[in-house]
C-alpha cells in the first residue's frame, strides 16, 4: 500500500514539474525562433515550446533598411533573394518541363549573361531557397542555369550564331556612353538598348568581361564563349557599339597620353565591334557630347598589405597575376612552395592556378574560419580535393620571413579567434600569442580590392574613391549596393565603382537599375517591361514593382 501511495506521489510530482516546463517554454517567452529563410536549424531534439517562425523580409525590417518602401515583399523567395530578382522559380519551372529554350528567355530578362553566372555566381537566390529550409537543401538553381546556358551556347555561340533580343520601347535617338565593359556596364548598356537607346560602350581592354575576363581562372570559364556572349548582348541592334583599347582620361592627364582622340573621331567607326589602336578620349568630351554617361569602371586596384619585410621582397598581387596568366604574358616567376593571403575566390583562383602550373605545394591562409570563407563549399572542396591545396584559418599573417640575401623563406602568422559581435555584425577578430611559420618561397596577396577611377571628376568621388550616386538597396544577407545617378546630373554610375568588390552578380544587378535610372531621366517615364512571360509569371503587380523600384527614390 506504502508502495502504491509513493508511486501516486512520485507520478503526480513529474506531472506538476512537467507543468512548470510547458508553462515555462510554451506560455511565456522565449520561444525558439527561426529567422526565415536565413535560419535553416532545428530547433533540438527535446524542445518542448513553440517554435515561431520571424519572417527575414517583413515590411518593418525592409522600412528600416532600404528607401525602396514599395519593393515586392510577395515575391517568391528565391526572386527576392537575388539582386537582380531574376525569376529563378520561372526558368526552373520551365527547365524541369524540358523546355530550355523557353527557360533562357526568362532567364534573361534579368540576367542576360547566363553562361557566365551559370559558372561563376555566388547564388544568393539558394541561400533563401524555401526548399532549403524544409529540406536542408535548395534546389540547385545555379546549376540549373549553367545546363541551359550551356545549351543556349551549343545551339548558338559555337555556330557563330546569334541571339535576337526584343526592343521593348519607341527609338528615342538619346545616345548614351557607357564606361567599362564588365557586368555592369554590359547589363546597362544591354537594357538600354533594349529601351530603345543608342549605346556606346567603351573599354580599356580588348575583350569584354572585366574582371570576369582577366581575374578568373582559365579552368573556370571558356573566355572566348563569354566574349561572344557579352558582344552579342551589345550588337544585337544596331543602336549599339563597342570600342575596344580606349582609356578614358581627365584634363589634368591630357599631357601625360600621346594620342588622344575626340568625340567626332568616333563618327568615322562605322562597325559595331571596332577594335582600335590604344588611345586615350578625354571624359568631359563624353559629358559634353552624349545624353548620358554611364561609370561602370569596377574596383580594379589590388589592396596591399601590411608585413614586415614586404618592401624587401617581391609580393604578388593575385589580380595582376591572373591577368597575367590569362592574357598570355605570363611574366611572373612562381616557386614550388606558394603561400595564398586570402581565401576569396581570387584567392582560390591564383592558387589552383599555381598548383596546376607551377608549384609543388600551394596553401591559403585567412583570417575567418573555414565555414566563413565567403565561396561556396564546392569551390573550396574542389580546391582541397582536386588540387590537394591546404587551407590554414583564422591566422593572421604579420611577418615574411627573409635570409640574408633577401629572399622568401616563410610567411610568420598568429592564431586567431572571434571576440564579440560588432555594431556592423561582424565578429571582432582576436589576435592570440600562438605564432608560427608556415614555409614557402612565393607569395600572393588576395585581399580584396580598393576603388580608383582618375577620371572620375572630384565632385562626384567619395572619400574611399567611390561614384557618389542616390540610390541604394539591400540584398537578402545584408550587404548594400549602390547604383544611379551622381551630382552630375548626366552622369550616373554602376557596379563597384560605386560600393566596392562585391560578388558579380550585385554589379549586374546594379548595372539593371542604373538602365532604368537613365531611361527615367531621358524621357520621365516609368521603364518597360522587357517580358510578357514575367508579368504573366509574377503577376502585374509585382512586376510593376520590380521595375518601378529603379526610380522610387
Amino acid at each position: 500500500m506504502l508502495g502504491s501511495l509513493n508511486f501516486l506521489a512520485d507520478s503526480l510530482r513529474r506531472l506538476i514539474e512537467g507543468l512548470n516546463i510547458t508553462y515555462k517554454y510554451f506560455l511565456k517567452e522565449p520561444i525558439y525562433t527561426i529567422n526565415y529563410p536565413l535560419t535553416t536549424r532545428e530547433p533540438f531534439a527535446r524542445w518542448r515550446g513553440k517554435v515561431r517562425v520571424r519572417a527575414f523580409n517583413t515590411k518593418e525590417t525592409i522600412y528600416q533598411r532600404t528607401n525602396y518602401l514599395n519593393f515586392s515583399f510577395s515575391l517568391p523567395p528565391c526572386v527576392r533573394g537575388c539582386p537582380a530578382n531574376v525569376d529563378a522559380r520561372g526558368y526552373v519551372m520551365l527547365a524541369g518541363e524540358n523546355n530550355f529554350t523557353k527557360s533562357l528567355a526568362e532567364e534573361i530578362v534579368n540576367n542576360p549573361i547566363a553562361f557566365c553566372f551559370g559558372n561563376l555566381c555566388t547564388a544568393p537566390c539558394e541561400t533563401t531557397c524555401s526548399r532549403g529550409v524544409q529540406d536542408h537543401k535548395p534546389i540547385a538553381i545555379r546549376l540549373i542555369k549553367k545546363a541551359i546556358s550551356e545549351y543556349n551556347i551549343i545551339n548558338h555561340y559555337r555556330n557563330n550564331q546569334t541571339i535576337k533580343y526584343t526592343v521593348v520601347s519607341e527609338f528615342t535617338n538619346k545616345r548614351i556612353a557607357v564606361i567599362g565593359a564588365g557586368p555592369a556596364g554590359i547589363a546597362c548598356a544591354h537594357r538600354l538598348l533594349r529601351f530603345g537607346h543608342k549605346v556606346d560602350v567603351f573599354e580599356k581592354y580588348n575583350f569584354c568581361g572585366g574582371y570576369l575576363y582577366s581575374g578568373v581562372a582559365f579552368f573556370r570559364l571558356d573566355k572566348d564563349l563569354m566574349n561572344k556572349e557579352y558582344e552579342n548582348l551589345i550588337t544585337f541592334t544596331e543602336n549599339g557599339r563597342i570600342f575596344y583599347n580606349v582609356t578614358i582620361i581627365s584634363e589634368e592627364q591630357k599631357d601625360k597620353y600621346q594620342k588622344v582622340i575626340s568625340f567626332s573621331d568616333l563618327q568615322n567607326y562605322k562597325e559595331q565591334i571596332n577594335h582600335l589602336e590604344p588611345c586615350t578620349i578625354l571624359f568631359k568630351e563624353l559629358e559634353e557630347n552624349y545624353d548620358a554617361v554611364v561609370i561602370a569602371a569596377g574596383a580594379t586596384k589590388p589592396r596591399k598589405l601590411n608585413l614586415k619585410n614586404a618592401e624587401k621582397v617581391n609580393l604578388i598581387q593575385a589580380e595582376w597575376f591572373l591577368e597575367d596568366w590569362n592574357l598570355g604574358i605570363r611574366s611572373y616567376k612562381i616557386g614550388s612552395n606558394v603561400v595564398v593571403i586570402g581565401g576569396g575566390g581570387t584567392g582560390i583562383d591564383a592558387a589552383r592556378t599555381c598548383k596546376k602550373v607551377f608549384a609543388d605545394k600551394v596553401t591559403i591562409v585567412d583570417i575567418l574560419a573555414r565555414e566563413d570563407i565567403p565561396v561556396s563549399e564546392e569551390e573550396k572542396v574542389e580546391a582541397e580535393e582536386d588540387d590537394g591545396i591546404e587551407f590554414i584559418c583564422q591566422v593572421m599573417p604579420f611577418e615574411v620571413v627573409i635570409d640574408e640575401n633577401n629572399n622568401i623563406k616563410g610567411l610568420k602568422v598568429a592564431r586567431c579567434a572571434y571576440g564579440p559581435f560588432l555594431p556592423n555584425g561582424r565578429r571582432k577578430i582576436i589576435r592570440t600569442s600562438e605564432e608560427f611559420v608556415i614555409p614557402c618561397d612565393t607569395i600572393i596577396l588576395a585581399v580584396s580590392r580598393d576603388i580608383e577611377i582618375p577620371f572620375a571628376p572630384k565632385d562626384i568621388v567619395g572619400s574611399r574613391g567611390e561614384i557618389i550616386v542616390d540610390g541604394y538597396d539591400v540584398m537578402a544577407n545584408g550587404f548594400v549596393y549602390r547604383f544611379g545617378q551622381t551630382p552630375r546630373s548626366k552622369v550616373f554610375a554602376a557596379g563597384e565603382a560605386c560600393y566596392g568588390p562585391q560578388p558579380a552578380i550585385v554589379a549586374l544587378a546594379s548595372g539593371n537599375r542604373t538602365a532604368e535610372k537613365v531611361h527615367y531621366y531621358l524621357t520621365n517615364s516609368t521603364p518597360p517591361i522587357l517580358s510578357n512571360d514575367f508579368l504573366r509569371i509574377l503577376g502585374p503587380l509585382n512586376a510593376h514593382k520590380v521595375y518601378r523600384k529603379a526610380i522610387a527614390v
